[in-house]
Order: structure tokens, then C-alpha cells, then sequence
């Protein structure tokens, strides 16, 4: 099993919703069993409290449920108990460096730099109110992790049961962790596909049972395999 611990200032806003957006993509994606996800703040300011109301209201929008969370500070025993400590900005990597004396294991990441995008912070809502970017980065961010904790292993995407075109929107959408705000179109499909957080993952694409979506799947395998996509 592997144990992640996300971080931020406060433990109310950035850091829980990491965690609660990782713990979404793993119960998603079948693979809960697989993982311990927490968050903690870098201070004691609000210890003890729940994750802030527009976090809480923005990760309820996208169905994912916050409840029994409160506030905690992170301790030295963190470091020996988590695999990965990974904070949302450049501070909170200079605080875990400086709790911890350093990162010995190499346990101490910033989210994402897994996206390719070394040193970008996490957008902070806390001063600006502007949690959609947040939760955008986190978006990315959290796939990102997540393939890399998955290695070189395709994703599986399993069509057999698809008996209607909106059918393999569906799948996709569940296997590749894709936002609600994705249309069925195959210019979209090919835009996903190229781009930051699965750009160079492959995919095995197991065909529908029903004769009469072969001509749709074939076209969606089309773009998979034009993007270079195909396991």
C-alpha cells in the first residue's frame, strides 16, 4: 500500500481537497485498496477545524463529500509513516524540509512537478476566492500522480457492455478521470489524449460485445491510435 500525505498551510483548503480528489480517482479507477491518503497543514492556525466552505461547496459539485475532515499539523512521525509527502507551493516544501532536516528517502514532492511543470504552485484560493483554479490544477496534478504511481501499466478501458455512442463517453470518463466539462466529441478525445496529464500514456481498449457499436468504437480507436495512444 502506498501512504501519501498532501500539505498545505492550513488544512482547509488545498491540501484536503487533494486528498479528497486523490481518494475519488482511486475509488474511480478501482484501485482504493491500493492507497492511504491524508492531508495536514504546515501550522497549527486552524486546527481542529473543517475544510473551508467553498472547498467543501466545490468538491460537492463534483459529487466528492469532505465529511469528518478537520484540520491536523503534520509531525516528525510523518515522515517514517508516509511514503510521499507532497505540498501544493514552495512553501510548504521549505516547511516539511525544514521539520524533517532535509528529505533523506526522497519522500518530499511539490504535486506538479508530476504534471511536468516543475516549481508551478497549486493556485491558492485562500486570497483570492478562486477555487475553480484550484481546482483545475488539482485536476491535473492528482492524474498526473496517479499515472505515475501506476508506472508504465496501460489503462484499461473496458467497452464491452457500451450499447449507445454516449456509452464510451462514459467509460472514458471513469478511466481517464476526466472533468465533466469534456463534450462527446473526438476533436476533444484527441486534445485529451495529446496533452498534459496523459500525454505518452497508453490504453488497451477492449471492444463492445454489441455488433452495432463497431462503427462508433472504431472511430474512437482511430483517434486513440492516431495520438500514438494504443498499448
Amino acid at each position: 500500500m502506498t501512504k501519501i500525505l498532501f500539505v498545505c498551510h492550513g488544512n482547509i483548503c488545498r491540501s484536503p481537497m487533494a486528498e479528497f480528489v486523490l481518494k475519488d480517482m482511486v475509488r474511480r479507477t478501482g484501485q482504493a485498496d491500493r492507497f492511504l491518503i491524508e492531508s495536514a497543514a504546515t501550522t497549527s492556525e486552524e486546527l481542529g477545524n473543517p475544510v473551508y466552505p467553498p472547498a467543501r461547496r466545490m468538491l460537492a459539485s463534483h459529487g466528492i463529500s469532505c465529511e469528518g475532515k478537520y484540520a491536523r499539523k503534520f509531525q516528525r512521525s510523518d515522515y517514517d509513516a508516509f511514503d510521499m509527502l507532497i505540498g501544493m507551493d514552495e512553501e510548504n516544501m521549505y516547511d516539511l524540509m525544514h521539520r524533517f532536516g532535509g528529505d533523506p528517502q526522497g519522500k518530499i514532492h511539490n504535486l506538479l512537478d508530476f504534471a511536468g511543470m516543475p516549481g508551478k504552485e497549486i493556485a491558492d484560493p485562500w486570497y483570492t476566492g478562486d477555487f475553480q483554479s484550484t481546482w483545475d490544477d488539482l485536476q491535473i496534478g492528482c492524474i498526473a500522480l496517479l499515472n505515475a504511481l501506476n508506472g508504465e501499466r496501460p489503462i484499461r478501458l473496458d467497452f464491452s457492455a457500451c450499447k449507445k455512442n454516449e456509452d464510451l463517453y462514459t467509460v472514458m470518463r471513469e478511466g481517464m478521470l476526466w472533468d465533466e466539462s469534456y463534450g462527446n466529441n473526438l476533436d476533444a478525445l484527441h486534445d485529451i489524449l495529446t496533452g498534459l496529464p496523459h500525454y505518452g500514456k497508453r490504453f488497451e481498449l477492449v471492444p463492445p460485445e454489441d455488433g452495432g457499436m463497431a462503427e462508433d468504437f472504431e472511430r474512437l480507436r482511430k483517434v486513440f491510435t492516431d495520438a500514438g495512444a494504443v498499448a
